[in-house]
């Protein structure tokens, strides 16, 4: 086994590492947070919100990071590693939360390998592929995954005060995120760039040292376009024929979401639901293929409202400092995504520093390659904090 795959059995096969402490940001039980502290005695630290990959699957949570929070802790930051929604439901056969651990909170559990994550022959779930795929549940919910993603990066610096938590900077934040965690972090450092009427609206940019993405699914369109993770962007947004059985979110005709909270770009002339479309003698086949007509386009029009709302790459210019690190040989999140959205920061005139590694996926996130030495110094220089070994 090399390459990519090896890569993957690397992340995976680390032992999983408990936190200094558990608690919640909601009452969700996928809204947690685990806390991994410095050591002893090294002064305050830079808060980092770690938000984990896994394209937004339910089988992927906070545990298989665990290690790469730890990592982090050791060389002198506080690390709140973020539990949110992903795709499937509460009668999903992978969670919604995976098991508590002692000493910890849930999905604090043992943390499953690859294995673990591929049911065997004999088990009746669906066997997901790398990226979650094969079957597997959806990918996010919409607006559930948002939602969690902008209560953490509102909510958990403050926790952190609460609990009073020894060595928390909490006036000095950065988010990391790794894949849709890279998403993540990226769009919550844009939340101010929304329509002022989407729930997830800030008046400013929040206040945050900066942003380091991970290979991140940083551009929606050139993402669809690859079909990043098996459609999992268009299943993020709702949209039931990516790649997956409707299981949620679906995409009403009146606007963004059947949830009226984020009804700023709904079209009430493309809904063709609730009118008679029927004529007396008319063709009913014909009447049929016009709504069938309408409706898609209503659906359309309903993706491409969600999509500006959700893609971090049509949300720039931030003013936040990003930082985007990038694996060229890469093969779930390719090169191209992150390219694209560097680009597109450049022409509304943000400068993002790119920092290209040789490597794939999955190292940026394990702690024992190299590579994951120059995240955590990317995260330090923009915390203006130094490193420890």
């Amino acid at each position: 086994m090399g390459g990519a795959a090896a890569e993957e059995a690397s992340v995976f096969g680390l032992a999983p590492v408990a936190p200094d402490r558990t608690a919640a940001y909601g009452e969700h039980p996928d809204q947690v947070v685990d806390f991994y502290l410095p050591p002893d005695g090294s002064g305050p630290a830079p808060l980092v919100l770690l938000f984990h990959g896994g394209a937004w699957r339910a089988p992927y949570d906070r545990r298989h990071v665990s290690p790469f929070a730890a990592f982090l802790a050791g060389r002198g930051l506080a690390v709140a590693s973020v539990e949110y929604r992903r795709g499937g439901d509460d009668s999903s056969p992978y969670g919604p939360a995976a098991p508590e651990m002692p000493g910890g909170g849930p999905g604090t559990g043992p943390r499953p390998g690859p294995d673990d994550l591929r049911p065997g022959p004999d088990d009746p779930r669906p066997r997901p592929g790398p990226d979650g795929t094969g079957g597997a549940p959806r990918a996010g919910r919409w607006p559930e995954t948002f939602d969690d993603i902008a209560a953490a990066v509102d909510g958990v610096p403050r926790l952190a005060r609460d609990l009073g938590l020894p060595g928390a900077d909490t006036d000095r934040v950065v988010l990391t995120g790794h894949s849709a965690g890279g998403h993540a972090v990226l769009w919550a450092a844009a939340r101010h760039r929304l329509p002022s009427g989407t729930p997830w609206y800030l008046p400013s940019p929040s206040p945050l040292c900066g942003v380091v993405a991970l290979a991140p699914i940083a551009d929606f369109t050139t993402a669809r376009a690859l079909d990043v993770c098996s459609g999992a962007v268009g299943q993020l947004l709702g949209d039931s024929g990516a790649n997956s059985d409707s299981a949620g979110g679906n995409i009403s005709d009146s606007g963004v979401n059947s949830d009226s909270r984020v009804n700023s770009h709904s079209d009430d002339g493309a809904n063709s639901h609730g009118r008679n479309t029927s004529h007396s003698g008319g063709n009913r086949s014909s009447d049929r293929v016009a709504n069938s007509g309408s409706h898609g386009r209503a659906r359309t029009d309903a993706l491409t409202a969600r999509l500006a709302l959700a893609d971090p790459a049509a949300l720039l210019p931030t003013a936040v400092p990003t930082t985007v690190v990038q694996g060229r040989a890469d093969t779930d999140v390719p090169p191209a995504v992150a390219d694209a959205f560097v680009a597109a920061a450049s022409r509304v005139g943000q400068r993002v520093r790119l920092v290209t590694t040789e490597g794939g996926h999955f190292p940026l996130i394990d702690p024992t390659m190299p590579v994951a030495h120059t995240v955590a110094e990317e995260i330090a220089r923009l915390a203006g904090a130094h490193p420890g070994a």
